[in-house]
C-alpha cells in the first residue's frame, strides 16, 4: 500500500507539472547526477567560458554528463545535464538526504523545486524551462528551508551554449565544433532584426590579422579578418578565437564610427546584437536598443577591446 501511495505523489507530481522527487543515486538505477555519483568514474575538463569551466563525467560505460561550474570563497556551484537529458542544479553546501520543497527563483520567476544533499552537495532538478531562465537571467534565488542562495548570473549564455556543444561531442573537445579559421561554412542569422543592415558574410574573407582581445570575462589571442563591408558602410571585420573558447563577432563600422555587431558561440546562427560605439580601442552596446536587442543581449557584460 505504502509502494502504491508513493507511485500516487510522483504520478500527481508529473501531472501538475512539477519536478519529480528527487533521491540519492545508486549505482544501476539508471540515473546520473552531475556530481558526487557513484556510478560516475571519471571527470575531464572540456573548456573555459566566460568565468565558467566546463566538464563532462563517464562511466564504465561511457559518457553521462556535461557542467559548467564557478567558484567563489564564498560559493561553488554548477549547472548542467546528464545523458538522460535531465539537467540539474549543484550547489556546494553541507546536507545530507532529501531537501525540504522548496522555490527556485530567476528575475522575479518562480517555480517549485526539491532535491536532495551528498553531504558535500546539495544537487537540485529544475524543470526544463528554467534552463534557459539561468542563460538568459540576471539574478537567481533557491530556497529550501535553511538552505538559502542568492546568485548573481554573469556568463551563464556562453556557459549554457559550452555546455550543450559539449553534451552534443559527448565532452569531447575534439569532436566539437571546427575552429573558427577551418573551412567550413558559417551559420547566417536567421532574421534580420528591425532597423539592422545587412550583415556581411561570413564566409567570404579577405586579410586576416593576429591581435589580442579582451571582453569583461577573458583575455586571448584572436585573429581578425577583413570582410566586404554591406552598402552604406564603411568596413567590416570578422574577429574570432581560433580555438573556439570565445565568442565570434562580425562588427561593421561606418562612417560616424558606429557599428553593428552580430555574435556566434559553438556553431549557433549568429545574433543580431545592435548598434556599439568605441573610445578608440573598446567597443559597446549603446543603452538605446530596440527589444529584440535587448532580450539578446540579456544581462551579461559585453565589450570587444582589440589591441
Amino acid at each position: 500500500m505504502i509502494g502504491s501511495s508513493r507511485w500516487f505523489a510522483c504520478a500527481l507530481l508529473l501531472w501538475l507539472g512539477g519536478p519529480v522527487l528527487a533521491q540519492a543515486p545508486e549505482r544501476g538505477d539508471g540515473s546520473i547526477t552531475i556530481v558526487d555519483d557513484p556510478e560516475v568514474t571519471q571527470g575531464d575538463f572540456y573548456a573555459e567560458t566566460r568565468g565558467w569551466n566546463v566538464v563532462s563525467g563517464s562511466t564504465d560505460e561511457g559518457f553521462a554528463f556535461c557542467a559548467a561550474e564557478t567558484a567563489t570563497p564564498e560559493l561553488t556551484w554548477r549547472f548542467g545535464y546528464d545523458i538522460g537529458p535531465q539537467w540539474q542544479i549543484a550547489i556546494k553546501h553541507p546536507f545530507s538526504g532529501e531537501t525540504p520543497y522548496g522555490t527556485f527563483e530567476v528575475d522575479g520567476h518562480k517555480s517549485g523545486i526539491s532535491g536532495w544533499g551528498s553531504g558535500e552537495w546539495v544537487i537540485l532538478f529544475p524543470h526544463k524551462g528554467e534552463y534557459e531562465r539561468i542563460a538568459k537571467g540576471s539574478r537567481m534565488e533557491i530556497r529550501l528551508g535553511d538552505i538559502w542562495y542568492e546568485m548573481q548570473l554573469k556568463g551563464t549564455a556562453a556557459a549554457a551554449l559550452k555546455v550543450q556543444e559539449c553534451v552534443a561531442s559527448r565532452g569531447n573537445p575534439e569532436g566539437a565544433a571546427a575552429p573558427r579559421n577551418a573551412a567550413r561554412p558559417v551559420a547566417l542569422a536567421r532574421t534580420a532584426s528591425a532597423g539592422a543592415s545587412q550583415m556581411p558574410d561570413p564566409n567570404r574573407r579577405g586579410e586576416e590579422f593576429v591581435g589580442n582581445c579582451r571582453t569583461d570575462y577573458a583575455s586571448y589571442r584572436c585573429m581578425a579578418a577583413t570582410l566586404t563591408p554591406t552598402i552604406g558602410n564603411g568596413q567590416a571585420e570578422l574577429v574570432y578565437d581560433p580555438s573556439g573558447s570565445e565568442f565570434s563577432y562580425i562588427v561593421q563600422t561606418d562612417k560616424n564610427d558606429l557599428s553593428e555587431v552580430w555574435v556566434e558561440f559553438g556553431g549557433q546562427p549568429y545574433r543580431y546584437m545592435g548598434r556599439w560605439s568605441s573610445d578608440g580601442r573598446c567597443r559597446s552596446p549603446l543603452p538605446d536598443q530596440n527589444p529584440q536587442v535587448i532580450a539578446n543581449l540579456g544581462h551579461d557584460a559585453w565589450k570587444l577591446c582589440i589591441e
